[in-house]
């Protein structure tokens, strides 16, 4: 049974324009142990539920794995997105900016256009 030990998740809106959640898991990574004469590395399984079913990222140690299985979900998500598909954060119709490296969602222009306005004020330089 996989340990995760890392899960997020993102709402989605289909081509067809279904929506759903999305959600990415990252399992704890381990070694696998050298056999014959192939070397010892890193494995680390992940999943984005339910575009990707559950599957190993393998790397040369358990950081690349690691790292490798957290561009897996970025790339599945782009090529969603790619494919028609749209991310949002979830519980909002924000798309996420897949490029960032934490998948934080863009900047809502609608929200940031409908807050009150204040005022910036300067302090003088006292002489």
């Amino acid at each position: 049974m996989t340990k995760w030990i890392a899960e997020t998740a993102f709402d989605c809106i289909d081509p067809k324009g279904k929506r759903f959640r999305a959600v990415a898991r990252i399992g704890l990574p381990t070694t696998v142990p050298r056999e014959g004469e192939l070397s010892a590395y890193g494995r680390c399984a992940v999943m984005v539920e339910p575009l990707v079913s559950e599957r190993a990222a393998g790397g040369s140690d358990q950081f690349q794995a690691l790292c490798l299985a957290l561009d897996l979900i970025r790339k599945t998500l782009k090529t969603f997105a790619a494919q028609g598909g749209r991310v949002f954060f979830p519980r909002t119709d924000t798309p996420i900016d897949l490029d960032d490296p934490s998948f934080c969602p863009y900047l809502d222009l609608r929200w940031l256009h409908d807050r009150k306005k204040k005022p910036v004020t300067r302090k003088s330089k006292g002489r």
